[in-house]
């Protein structure tokens, strides 16, 4: 007994000494102040099954080739954002699981339709106790709720959860991340044009979610806490969108997908020492360049035109908006008695005789986002001005005097 004693005495004396070493000869290779006090980041991934049409039984390869290729060494853990899987099978999760293994890295599951049935709600069960769920790492709270219990909405119960989540966050968090599968926020009219999985689109979604009616007033109560949400049903539809980004001041909407298009990709989300978090999206694709996240969202609305607000009849004026960068084109809106056609943010109008005053408008417009609200301005027509017709009567008069 007093060997083993001194054999296990002797053995943490030597792990002291080679973690002294370490600490002092080798600071950048292990440093314990730096484990605790530096940033962090997470890898955010939906719609990980892939495409619809993919052999695959467990992860998106395209998903695992990146991964392997390599990732931020500040990653501390994945979050899957659903469709997990493509049928919930035993046979998926399993592989699965084998395949997130070789990574050493925590990671949580969120429900999406196609992971939801029996044996969906047993692999969350067992591995995380439900299938909404919370966790806090650091100085964050993590709320992973399950939008498939009621079909693409927030259940009574969650909600429920989701105040308690919120009301026992004290000033010690942060920010608040919480996660659901599809985009839940898609009901509002201003995300019409947006081209989530087909699930998640406007006309879709519109009569199932409560996320305005329900969610979003309740994160209102709280203006003190800084909410990220985030959604992972894009990307696996050929022409669906593969990431999203919004803020309404304190609330920051994201997803991020992939399967069936070519710019797929996953989210790296960066949490600094300070609290600060930033956004990546790692493309899946060789060849393919993510823009930043801003990019991805409902065009923001032009700021002002510029052009003459008095106008003459039959002469041409030039009207132009600054160039919104995620626009693709730009939609105009002429008054009565005013012709003119342009896709681009400068337009080219003519007034005819019988305009009086009207209102012109533009919107900037993206095939994958949607519009954004117009810019809008008031033309009247000058009073001093002359036409052709006024001056042919002028000239006849003028020679008749003579």
């Amino acid at each position: 007994m007093i060997v083993r004693r001194i054999k296990k005495y002797c053995f943490i004396i030597e792990i002291q000494i080679i973690i002294i070493f370490f600490i002092f000869i080798c600071p950048s290779t292990f440093n314990l102040q730096a484990q605790t006090n530096s940033s962090y980041s997470f890898i955010v991934a939906g719609h990980t099954y892939g495409s619809h049409t993919g052999s695959n039984i467990g992860l998106h390869p395209n998903f695992l080739t990146s991964l392997n290729v390599g990732f931020d060494s500040s990653v501390h853990f994945f979050v899957l954002t659903g469709d997990i899987v493509n049928n919930s099978t035993i046979e998926s999760w399993e592989q699965v699981e084998l395949e997130l293994a070789q990574y050493a890295l925590p990671y949580y599951y969120v429900m999406g339709n196609h992971d939801d049935n029996s044996i969906g709600t047993t692999v969350f069960e067992e591995k995380f106790g439900n299938t909404y769920y919370s966790f806090d790492y650091r100085h964050e709270r993590f709320i992973i709720l399950n939008s498939t219990e009621i079909d693409r909405s927030i259940s009574p119960n969650q909600m429920v959860f989701l105040k308690d989540c919120l009301n026992n966050a004290d000033d010690s968090i942060n920010a608040v991340f919480i996660f659901f599968h599809e985009l839940l926020w898609n009901s509002l009219e201003k995300y019409k044009g947006v081209m989530a999985n087909s699930r998640s689109r406007y006309d879709q979604i519109k009569t199932y979610s409560n996320y305005w009616s329900d969610v979003n007033p309740l994160l209102e109560q709280y203006p003190d806490k800084r909410f990220y949400l985030f959604a992972g049903d894009v990307g696996g539809n050929t022409d669906a969108i593969s990431a999203f980004y919004d803020n309404w001041g304190h609330i920051t909407l994201l997803a991020s997908g992939m399967g069936e298009v070519t710019d797929e990709n996953y989210l790296v989300v960066t949490v600094t020492i300070d609290g600060t978090v930033a956004f990546k999206l790692v493309p899946l694709n060789a060849g393919v360049t993510m823009n930043d996240i801003d990019y991805y969202s409902v065009p923001r609305q032009p700021e002002f035109i510029l052009g003459d607000s008095m106008v003459s009849s039959n002469l041409p004026y030039e009207y132009s908006v600054a160039q919104i960068y995620n626009a693709d084109s730009y939609i105009w809106e002429l008054p009565a008695n005013a012709s003119g056609t342009s896709k681009t943010n400068s337009i080219q109008v003519l007034f005819d005789d019988n305009f009086t005053s009207g209102t012109i408008s533009v919107s900037a417009s993206s095939q994958s986002f949607g519009n954004s609200a117009p810019a809008s301005k008031a033309v009247s027509l000058n009073g001093t001005s002359i036409n052709n017709e006024t001056l042919d009567r002028l000239e006849v008069n003028i020679h008749q005097n003579n």
